[in-house]
């Protein structure tokens, strides 16, 4: 990725460099974001760069599974990315994947909405031939007996506006 801003803003998250993230942003700037936690607001670089690092804390050893960048007219830019990154006590792995929509001017970010998923974590090992068992579901499960009776209907009731 060249240098541009968005490149070194991913580079800055990746670096977990949230001093160096804030001052991309322009003093004045108008940052939104939507998560499933909220929706994030910040007028200042400093209140943008603690959000971000709020999104990415704790942790540790970030790293970068995909990213992509484009640029458009008039300072317009996108930056989509999927970052890991282990947390403690486990060593869990948390990815966050993120599109950011960019203004820029003068090398700064003076506008961005960022849309965001959902922190995703490691999914545990599911036994699914377990799980089909236990609901029936299994692929030597019996189908059902010819002739058994089946549960009544719900009897409807009628109704009368008034």
């Amino acid at each position: 990725m060249p240098n541009t801003v968005p490149a070194q803003l991913l580079t800055a998250m990746k670096s977990r460099k949230f001093g160096s993230v804030a001052k991309l942003f322009s003093s004045q700037v108008d940052f939104q974001a939507w998560t499933p936690a909220g929706h994030w607001v910040a007028t200042d670089a400093a209140t943008a760069g603690k959000i971000v690092e709020v999104w990415f804390s704790p942790g540790s050893g970030s790293s970068i599974v995909f990213s992509n960048e484009s640029a458009g007219k008039g300072g317009s830019a996108m930056l989509e990315y999927e970052m890991t990154w282990r947390t403690q006590p486990d060593d869990q792995v948390r990815a966050l994947r993120q599109i950011w929509l960019l203004t820029v001017k003068g090398e700064k970010i003076t506008s961005a909405r960022v849309y965001c998923p959902g922190l995703h974590t490691e999914f545990p090992d599911v036994d699914l031939e377990k799980q089909r068992r236990s609901k029936g579901l299994a692929a030597g499960a019996k189908a059902p007996v010819a002739g058994a009776k089946a549960a009544p209907a719900p009897k409807a009731v009628a109704a009368k506006a008034s």
